[in-house]
């Protein structure tokens, strides 16, 4: 994807914004993540919100992975499990209440353009409500999180491939390989955190090469990253720049892809950092924009609970152990956990996800 032909970067002036992401919509099979469950009544509850959108004069932003044609294959297959759900987006679309940020897995857009009527950006500028000088003053920025990951611009992979080769490895398995473990403790997960740490011990010396080696690295690094619930390095990225550069930096920074849901005040600062969270497993976490109040609110939708920064306050933490778990390494954290014959210490490092913890004989197939 070019980003060169993408508009950037779309104006809302609405005065209340919806935002969510990371819907993931596949083909209705055991490997899709956002049927997996009681898919109707998850699709039930994206069409409330669409109505409370229509209703409220609002307008639905959504930060990122819409659609998984890596899961699903092929638009048709998509659209044909997703029928009544993308119609209603469609209708949203044509409103002129509907946009849509791509991701890095979005490789072509006239699905959304031209199938779904979405206004199609690479990021979303939200004005202050007092703004009146031509160029505007940004209250709150949204983008895509994988802009902010330094891993994915390093892996030479092609990121739809890899995601391909994973859909396809669970659906012939039957089974789950996701992070983190604890949430997900398959056999076949468990064997596959043990190639990661072979792949660590082949990855050594890394920094002394550019080549296979550090591509290696930066896969078990952004594996590790995901165990431990640093959401994929975004945090940590867009931390530094917040850090580094506040005056460049709006009051509010919103983005999806790392499925973590938060509303995190930037300590001693007035800057605050939303991640929308997702809508696949049984999330589906909704973050709220009055534009005019400034009020900012993050809720899961079903249950209507307000979430804030619970997932990230051990990121923030300065106690010692958590300041090991942040700067440590995949190796550290397998001498401390891995018990030998594929047996892991219990608990382990914990972090908020879409769904429940699992144990080993109550793990279900996808």
């Amino acid at each position: 994807m070019s980003e060169e032909t993408t508009p950037t970067p779309v104006i809302l002036e609405q005065d209340l914004i919806y935002v969510i992401s990371d819907l993931h919509l596949g083909d209705g099979t055991r490997s899709d993540v956002f049927s997996l469950g009681d898919s109707i009544t998850k699709r039930d509850h994206m069409r409330s919100l669409i109505k409370e959108v229509k209703e409220n004069d609002g307008h639905l932003l959504i930060v990122g992975d819409l659609l998984d044609l890596q899961q699903g294959w092929s638009i048709d297959r998509v659209v044909t499990a997703n029928a009544i759900l993308l119609r209603e987006l469609s209708d949203l679309g044509a409103d002129g209440r509907l946009t849509y940020i791509w991701s890095e897995l979005d490789e072509d857009l006239s699905y959304y353009q031209e199938l779904l009527n979405i206004t199609v950006a690479q990021e979303v500028h939200i004005p202050a409500p007092e703004n009146t000088a031509e160029i505007p003053n940004i209250w709150a920025r949204a983008i895509q999180g994988h802009r902010l990951n330094p891993l994915i611009q390093s892996i030479e992979q092609n990121p739809t491939k890899l995601r391909t080769l994973h859909h396809l490895t669970e659906r012939l398995l039957g089974t789950w390989m996701r992070y983190p473990l604890e949430n997900f403790p398959t056999l076949e997960n468990k064997v596959h955190f043990w190639c990661l740490h072979k792949i660590d011990w082949l990855s050594r010396d890394w920094k002394e090469s550019t080549g296979w080696k550090r591509t290696l690295h930066d896969l078990v690094e952004q594996a590790y990253a995901n165990q431990i619930g640093d959401a994929s390095k975004v945090w940590s990225s867009l931390l530094h720049q917040i850090q580094e550069t506040p005056e460049n930096v709006p009051t509010v920074t919103l983005t999806g892809h790392s499925h973590v849901p938060g509303v995190v005040q930037i300590p001693d600062m007035d800057k605050t950092y939303v991640n929308t969270g997702s809508w696949t497993f049984n999330s589906h976490t909704v973050c709220k924009l009055q534009r005019q109040t400034g009020q900012v609110e993050m809720l899961d939708w079903a249950s209507k609970e307000p979430i804030t920064d619970e997932a990230y306050r051990h990121l923030m933490s300065d106690h010692p152990s958590e300041r090991a778990i942040q700067q440590g390494t995949f190796k550290h954290w397998w001498a401390q956990n891995y018990l030998g014959w594929l047996q892991f210490q219990q608990p382990m490092p914990t972090s908020h996800l879409d769904i429940e913890p699992t144990t080993d004989n109550q793990t279900s197939a996808p």
